[in-house]
């Protein structure tokens, strides 16, 4: 045999070994699924149509959870945004790492997420995947809280907890945002922080859910070709109370629903701020049937905590955001992913927006073994492999204090309540509506679920933050930073402003 020859045969082997292995780590590549998760933030557990809602059609969130699985209790970790979204972007009960209330102030660096707490996108961006987020944020707006340095490669949206639903000079707000004096209040601090892609302030000029649903269909768009992550996290229907006045038109006070609690016309506008988060849904799902993607994409729909008690409709569900009751804690959760979850499906045991970053990352092929996730990879029971419950119990730690040592724990049907001055105990199969408090009648199993839940609660830590004071100059200090990104904003502060201050 020539050498050339034994060259040729030696290097085809290895030639082909190379081909082979290469052709398996891009088949791998191909058949891992993209993952979108559609956040609601406030949305009432009853205002979606497959939960029976009547004033407020919501055919293509319906439609996702027809093609699917419906969760009949899906529970989020807190009844409030801020510690609701910790627990899901992180993919750890917040209080692990002493995460309580919502971040006060928007621009206090101490309000935040800590860049020691590695985030669901970290994982997934680790396993190859393209990470983006569109929306809210609200764990905080440091450098080193920005969504890029904490796992998403690609961020549009805004760092506070809210934001108006339209340009501060849009004519409906009369001059209230761009000639108001300064400082701001809390409140509209949130809700006028620039919106952002990545570092840079852009200008938008149309309804706040259409700009962030335009986003994520150019985000499906972009990364057509390479498997992706999509947290889009709207902030609707979430006050202010907002919407275009043509879709408000549609929803006539006189046709609402009666909620106890809730005023026709209040419920006219969120109506209609939930009929335009139901069409974004409708057109993201349509973007990846477009592009050929819908069978290989899981889309997770949820809402952040329960419907405030002013807006919406958690019935049969007791109490509504803020609550350790059902209504806050228990929402409007399906997951849909065409030839994996069977269509009509109803999973019954109860799962948490924990979860979904474990299934994420081990899909991804990630090894959840040495994490300190606190979710379950439900991959089998989303696909009916598996009857079996994913969690023997669920641990919610509530109090908006380190101090206010109260929660929650669920242990099968039995949910215990504990608040500084009482404890409850309800059986939620057989009264949903949490209206017999069981802690008399059944005191052993009280006490041990009690002992339970005081045995869990001592993995909560110190707060990252401390609660603001009023004293002078405080107020002024947090209304004004130098961050690049917040140029063109009221609340922008050059260098020489920031060196006076100090002085």
């Amino acid at each position: 045999m020539k050498l050339n020859e034994l060259k040729i045969n030696l290097s085809l082997p290895i030639f082909l070994s190379l081909f082979v292995n290469s052709w398996n780590v891009n088949a791998q590549i191909a058949t891992r699924p993209n993952v979108i998760v559609i956040m609601a933030d406030d949305l009432g557990y009853a205002d979606v149509g497959y939960n029976g809602c009547k004033d407020i059609p919501t055919p293509h969130i319906d439609k996702l959870a027809e093609s699917g699985a419906i969760f009949s209790s899906g529970y989020v970790t807190g009844p409030m945004c801020g510690p609701s979204r910790a627990g899901f972007i992180t993919g750890r009960m917040q209080s692990s790492f002493g995460w309580y209330g919502n971040p006060g102030a928007p621009l206090d660096p101490e309000q935040g997420l800590p860049s020691s707490v590695k985030t669901i996108a970290q994982y997934m961006q680790e396993l190859g995947y393209v990470t983006g987020g569109v929306g809210k944020w609200h764990m905080g707006t440091a450098p080193s809280q920005h969504p890029n340095k904490l796992g998403y490669s690609d961020w549009y949206g805004f760092l506070s907890g809210g934001h108006l639903y339209f340009p501060m000079d849009h004519p409906s707000y009369h001059g209230k945002y761009t000639e108001l004096k300064k400082p701001y209040g809390m409140r509209d601090m949130h809700h006028t922080l620039p919106i952002i892609h990545n570092y840079e302030p852009v200008e938008w000029d149309q309804y706040l859910t259409h700009e962030l649903t335009d986003q994520g269909v150019a985000f499906i768009e972009r990364n057509q070709e390479k498997p992706f992550f999509l947290f889009m996290s709207y902030n609707a229907p979430h006050e202010y109370m907002e919407a275009p006045e043509e879709t408000i038109a549609m929803f006539s006070p006189e046709n609402m629903t009666e909620i106890p609690g809730v005023k026709p016309e209040i419920r006219s506008i969120y109506a209609a701020m939930t009929y335009e988060l139901d069409r974004g849904v409708g057109q993201l799902i349509a973007t990846l049937e477009r592009l050929k993607l819908a069978e290989n994409t899981i889309v997770w729909f949820l809402s952040d905590n329960g419907g405030m008690k002013r807006t919406s409709d958690n019935r049969p569900l007791r109490g509504a955001k803020w609550d350790s009751y059902e209504g806050g804690l228990r929402v409007p959760f399906v997951v849909s992913w065409p030839e994996h979850v069977k269509p009509g499906t109803v999973l019954d045991a109860p799962v948490s927006s924990l979860d979904i970053g474990a299934t994420s990352i081990a899909l991804a092929g990630g090894n959840l073994v040495g994490t300190n996730l606190d979710g379950a990879d439900i991959s089998l029971y989303i696909k009916g492999l598996t009857k079996t419950a994913p969690h023997e119990e669920l641990f919610w730690r509530i109090g908006r204090e380190f101090d206010e040592e109260s929660g929650v724990l669920r242990v099968r049907d039995y949910k215990l309540i504990v608040q500084k001055d009482k404890v409850q105990l309800f059986n939620l199969k057989e009264d949903l509506s949490e209206t017999t408090d069981l802690s008399k009648t059944q005191p052993e199993r009280t006490s041990e679920m009690l002992a339970r839940w005081k045995t869990l609660n001592q993995s909560s830590q110190l707060p990252i933050w401390k609660t603001l004071s009023n004293e002078a100059g405080e107020k002024d200090e947090y209304q004004y930073k130098d961050y690049e990104w917040l140029k063109g904003s009221p609340h922008y502060r050059t260098y020489e402003k920031s060196n006076e201050i100090k002085q």
